[in-house]
């Protein structure tokens, strides 16, 4: 990646001075974290993304409850109500992401607010366990426990229980399409799948995106393997549809589905490619590129063009978590270059 301009470039792409100068110092806090996660060092980074994720409170409220995780267990949940909206609204469960290591409600709590609000849905954030101390299955199991309370708790939540999604982010998305897959012939099944620049396929070098942003900016092809390899270390469980989900047998299972990738992400080209798959499984999908953002982009809610697109990716919920039926579409991304007015 070089630098023009101000503007650092790859693949016919500019990632502004601003992000570049906002992701750069953050990378190296993310990858040390990851490699060596601890209480404290969780800490560090859930305080680094309030700061780059500005300040969502405003019209948002939220409460801090306690869902069921898996094998009897109990996990921190928070729920953000946007001002004005009754009950009986749409619910998008959300996972937050971390490569399954990192990620918490602390540290996507500018993220949901701003999802919330920009969505006009309620959202539920999960502290499902991470790794390495808690390997696969348990934070998969963990997010399919809390959607399923979640069901079952809908009127406590002021939720339709017929319009409650799951969503994610990075690791947090692979959990959510994994919820879906696996409540799929649950009485009450996920309304739609809303899956922001998603991890499905541990063969992280089989993509061209990893290789031309393999060094970031944020997030390297290295730091994803690493994180991977501390929540699945054994070769088979990476290769199980679980984790891998692209290679999934049965994506018929899965409900309406979004996608949203980064035009400056490793993980760019997997993402799009679970888009294409789900089509040619029949499943109703909309695919949307957003050029010059990285990975992260969704916490990274200071910078006005990332601000923009978290939007319009958010603004995707109300139909997504309402229609009962969506035409398919090609998979191909519709690519968004949006230049918002300053802000």
């Amino acid at each position: 990646m070089s630098s023009r301009s101000g503007l650092k470039r790859a693949d016919g792409q500019r990632l502004s001075l601003f992000l570049a100068n906002l992701a750069g110092p953050t990378a190296p806090i993310l990858h040390a974290v990851a490699r060596h996660p601890s209480a404290t060092a969780r800490g560090i980074l859930d305080a680094v993304f309030a700061t780059v994720g500005g300040d969502q409170r405003q019209g948002v409220s939220e409460k801090d409850l306690v869902v069921d995780g898996a094998g009897g267990t109990h996990l921190a949940a928070r729920l953000y109500t946007p001002w004005g909206v009754g009950a009986d609204s749409a619910l998008l469960v959300y996972c937050p992401g971390g490569g399954f290591v990192l990620g918490s409600v602390a540290s996507h709590a500018n993220t949901c607010r701003f999802v919330a609000r920009e969505g006009q849905c309620r959202v539920l954030a999960i502290d499902y366990r991470k790794a390495p101390e808690y390997r696969f299955p348990v934070p998969l199991d963990d997010s399919v426990a809390a959607f399923r309370w979640a069901v079952a708790h809908a009127a406590e939540l002021k939720a339709d229980p017929s319009r409650i999604g799951v969503g994610g982010d990075s690791a947090g998305a692979n959990l959510a399409a994994g919820v879906c897959l696996e409540t799929a012939d649950d009485a009450v099944s996920p309304r739609a799948a809303w899956l922001v620049y998603p991890f499905v396929d541990a063969e992280l070098g089989e993509w061209p995106s990893a290789s031309l942003f393999g060094s970031g900016p944020l997030l390297s092809t290295a730091c994803a393997r690493d994180m991977l390899t501390q929540y699945a270390p054994v070769a088979a469980d990476q290769r199980d549809g679980r984790v891998s989900v692209l290679r999934h047998e049965r994506l018929d299972r899965m409900p309406p589905t979004y996608v949203a990738t980064a035009g400056m992400d490793p993980l760019r080209d997997q993402g799009e490619a679970l888009a294409r798959r789900l089509v040619k499984f029949g499943v109703p999908v909309r695919n949307e590129r957003f050029t010059r953002l990285p990975h992260g982009f969704m916490q990274l809610l200071i910078d006005r063009h990332a601000r923009a697109a978290a939007s319009r990716a958010s603004r995707e919920l109300p139909g997504l978590l309402t229609a009962s039926t969506a035409s398919a579409e090609t998979g191909q991304p519709a690519e968004s270059d949006e230049v918002p007015s300053a802000s």
